[in-house]
């Protein structure tokens, strides 16, 4: 059963959610994790209160980087479920030494900007004609690892055509039959190249791991998540 899961939903504002994440170990453990994560965060972001969950407050504390256009009040407070969700499971349940990897980006479709905490996973890249234009690396620790951790706030715009690739490490660690991994050199490798839309990118990387792992036995839960944001007509 999979540890690795990714999300899409809609929150205040108009805004998206943005999730993809990698849950420690494997198993039925590891996919408990995961439905539980999932659940935490899409409640805490549209700011829904759980029963028995008073002593977490949703009050903003971390740091935000400073871009030129800023993200707006109901992004940040999207972003707090990061928190919420690594306190809980920290508070309820530290003891079992579960935590997850995740990425979670709050999207305004109208503007483009995205305000995104990354909480110890594999960088989230933004891609256009020209390849790989950034990559969203991590601004805080993996998620409930420890209570009271701190979760720095990204900010950048995606432009009309650019895409939004996220994966977990299942892509760059899958193996060949003498062993070899795919690599995030070969990865960005495909990045680099022009792709008309998301689903074609996501179908050429596909394609390249299919290759690579030929007839080899899984060796990790491969997961990928890509959004392009269209031009308005």
């Amino acid at each position: 059963m999979s540890g690795d899961f990714y999300d899409v939903f809609s929150l205040p504002g108009n805004n998206l959610g943005i999730v993809i994440a990698d849950v420690a170990d494997k198993g039925v453990g590891s996919a408990l994790y995961m439905a539980l994560i999932r659940s935490l965060l899409r409640v805490f972001s549209g700011h829904i209160s759980l029963h028995g969950f008073a002593n977490f407050s949703i009050t903003n504390e971390f740091t935000e980087s400073i871009t030129q256009d800023s993200a707006t009040t109901d992004q940040l407070n999207a972003l707090n479920a990061v928190k919420l969700t690594n306190d809980y499971i920290a508070h309820e349940h530290g003891k079992e030494g579960m935590f997850a990897t995740l990425f979670f980006g709050v999207i305004n479709p109208l503007s483009g900007i995205l305000a995104y905490i990354n909480a110890g996973h594999e960088p989230v890249f933004i891609v256009n004609s020209n390849g790989v234009k950034m990559s969203l690396k991590t601004t805080g620790p993996a998620v409930g690892m420890m209570l009271d951790m701190k979760f720095e706030i990204g900010q950048v715009q995606i432009k009309p055509g650019d895409i939004l690739i996220g994966y977990t490490d299942g892509v760059i660690e899958a193996l060949a039959p003498n062993g070899d991994f795919f690599t995030r050199k070969r990865l960005l490798s495909i990045l680099e190249q022009t792709a008309s839309s998301a689903s074609e990118m996501i179908e050429r990387i596909k394609n390249s791991l299919s290759t690579h792992i030929y007839n080899a036995p899984p060796s990790d839960d491969i997961t990928m998540l890509a959004l392009q944001r269209l031009a308005l007509n």
